[in-house]
C-alpha cells in the first residue's frame, strides 16, 4: 500500500468521525497525521548523500544499502535498492573502464603479472 492510499484512507476515517461527531476537526487531524507520515521517510539529504556514496565509492554504498534497508522507514527498502543498483553500475563502470585503459596501453593484466619480479618488489622495500 502507497502512501497516497494510506492518506486516502485516513482521510475517509476522519470523515466518517466528523459525521459521527460535529465537534472533531477533520482539517487538524489531517495536518498531524500528514506530519506523521513525513516523519516516517528517509531525509532527501540522507538519500543523496547515500546515492553520492554509492556512485562514488561503490562499496560504501552497500552500507548505506543496509542502512536504508533496516531503518524502518516507508521509503527505507526502495532507497537501498537503489543504492545497491547504483553500486553495482559503478562496479560495472570502473571495471570497463580499466579494461579500456589496458587494452589500450597494450599491456594486459596477464603481462603485468607474469613480468613483475618479486626479488625487485622486496628490494624496493628494504
Amino acid at each position: 500500500m502507497d502512501n497516497e492510499e494510506k492518506i486516502s484512507q485516513e482521510l475517509q476515517t476522519l470523515q466518517q468521525l466528523a459525521q459521527q461527531d460535529k465537534k472533531i476537526d477533520v482539517a487538524s487531524l489531517l495536518l498531524d497525521a500528514l506530519q506523521k507520515q513525513q516523519q516516517n521517510l528517509l531525509s532527501d539529504k540522507e538519500k543523496r548523500w547515500g546515492y553520492l556514496i554509492s556512485i562514488g565509492v561503490p562499496p560504501f554504498g552497500l552500507l548505506f544499502a543496509l542502512k536504508f534497508y533496516f531503518s524502518g522507514k516507508e521509503d527505507g527498502k526502495q532507497a537501498a535498492y537503489l543504492c545497491i543498483a547504483l553500486t553495482v553500475f559503478s562496479i560495472v563502470l570502473f571495471w570497463f573502464f580499466v579494461k579500456v585503459i589496458f587494452s589500450s596501453s597494450g599491456t594486459s593484466v596477464d603481462q603485468i603479472y607474469n613480468n613483475t619480479n618479486i626479488n625487485d618488489i622486496k628490494s624496493l622495500y628494504q
